[in-house]
């Protein structure tokens, strides 16, 4: 675990485990997800980090590195990788972060899973419906980083 993480809300409540990434590209704006809109996505279309469920027998930042790269298309390695916190979802499911500099190209990004995605900055994020756990995370991070994205 990294010196910065920490546990929001009250993790004995969870079902399940994610993981995700919070990516920070070279202008210090955040790499973010538009939900699909259909009734098997948790949280249809509200923005979120890029990340899903660990599967049994996976390592939390594996997990995370897999699913960015299904959702992205973007390869990354689990040592590029920073614990930042973790929250639980309205359904139950805890969510890891994990944070990633990064500098990047959105024309590199292979959507595979989302209704989209935007680089955002902080005062953009603010303003938009987020994914609850997404949120609590998102807000820890900008109190840590203490910038103006």
């Amino acid at each position: 675990m990294s010196a910065c993480f920490t546990t929001l809300g009250e993790w004995s409540k969870t079902t399940a485990t994610a993981a995700g990434i919070i990516l920070i590209d070279q202008q210090d704006r955040l790499l973010m997800q538009l939900r699909d809109m259909n009734d098997r996505t948790a949280g249809p279309g509200l923005w979120s980090i890029f990340g899903g469920h660990v599967e049994a027998g996976e390592t939390l930042s594996r997990a995370a590195v897999r699913e960015f790269a299904e959702e992205t298309g973007l390869r990354v390695s689990e040592d590029q990788l920073t614990l930042l916190a973790r929250a639980v979802s309205a359904f139950g499911t805890g969510l890891y972060a994990y944070t990633l500099n990064m500098k990047i190209d959105p024309a590199e990004i292979r959507l595979g899973e989302g209704a989209g995605f935007a680089f955002l900055t902080r005062w953009q994020i603010e303003t938009l419906p987020l994914m609850p756990a997404a949120g609590q995370i998102l807000k820890h991070f900008f109190t840590l980083t203490d910038t103006r994205l």
